[in-house]
């Protein structure tokens, strides 16, 4: 297959034919997932978004993202990030479903230290050789400690001044998560999936998070929700007033290249009976990966 230019310190792209990348990361090679991103509207479910995660592969049997990750020290952790971010930009055509924004994780190992910028200069130069908008890309973005506050805030004013937008994650799991969001100013606050599942059925804590979703709506922060798996948990966030959904139950993440029918979905159909779902509910990943796997942020 024919090279192809990308690459941090460490690692490569290569694509085959058609264009379509994949990644090579000493004996692991590395593909691209998306995973639909719904807009909660009078009722209905629109696509908006595509998240963008790693499928590793070692001698072609799919690993979970974080045996890739295990497998590298600290220091190369930012060179694999921003690896499988220029990855995801590149392949984002191959969804069909250019139209669609793309969420990119930014985790804590692309933000601190002194390689933060050169990796956000990477990913724009990356967007500039695909014709990919920056207001179409989402940047996650998670808490980050006192001592790493002069290069975040560096970083956000650089992300800001392209025209990229920003999500926070880890709300319910992350501590510092509002300190964040004060920080950051966000246009989207992202909530843990697995956290969300745990409280869905508690009646107090949906209304607690109720308030919380309209403050952050009075300030101009839209409220998204990750891991919806069962139709009780789409009524609990719908319950909760969030803009965004996201969940096996509504689409699980397919490999780029792969047809994604992603027509709007009937809230109400959903919960009355999830079989009947236009996408397939029974999404899952290859090899007898199960849906409900928790994903990483990478």
């Amino acid at each position: 297959m024919p090279g192809r230019s990308a690459s941090p310190a460490c690692g490569a792209l290569i694509a085959d034919e058609i264009g379509l990348e994949t990644g090579v990361y000493g004996v692991y090679r590395l593909r691209s997932l998306y995973q639909p991103v719904f807009r909660i509207s009078s009722g209905r479910l629109i696509p908006e978004g595509l998240e963008a995660s790693v499928l590793p592969l070692l001698d072609f049997t799919p690993l979970k993202p974080e045996v890739l990750f295990s497998s590298v020290d600290s220091a190369a952790e930012g060179e694999l990030q921003s690896l499988c971010n220029l990855m995801h930009i590149g392949n984002h055509h191959h969804t069909g479903q250019e139209g669609l924004s793309l969420h990119l994780p930014f985790g804590p190992a692309l933000l601190r230290g002194p390689k933060a910028l050169d990796h956000l200069a990477l990913a724009f130069a990356r967007l500039a050789e695909t014709a990919l908008s920056p207001r179409s890309l989402v940047f996650r973005v998670s808490g980050t400690g006192p001592d790493d506050q002069e290069i975040s805030s560096r970083f956000i004013e650089t992300i800001r001044s392209a025209g990229v937008r920003i999500a926070v994650d880890g709300f319910g799991v992350q501590p510092d998560v509002l300190e964040a969001v004060d920080r950051v100013q966000p246009d989207i606050v992202n909530v843990d999936g697995s956290w969300f599942r745990r409280v869905a059925n508690i009646t107090s804590a949906v209304r607690l998070m109720r308030q919380m979703a309209e403050n952050l709506q009075r300030a101009g922060i839209r409220v998204s929700i990750k891991g919806i798996e069962d139709p009780v948990h789409l009524l609990a966030a719908m319950s909760v007033g969030a803009d965004l959904v996201q969940g096996d139950l509504l689409a699980g993440p397919k490999e780029a290249g792969s047809a994604m029918d992603l027509r709007p979905l009937n809230a109400a159909r959903v919960l009355r009976d999830p079989r009947k779902v236009v996408v397939s509910l029974s999404e899952r990943w290859r090899c007898g990966w199960p849906a409900s796997a928790s994903r990483t942020k990478f």
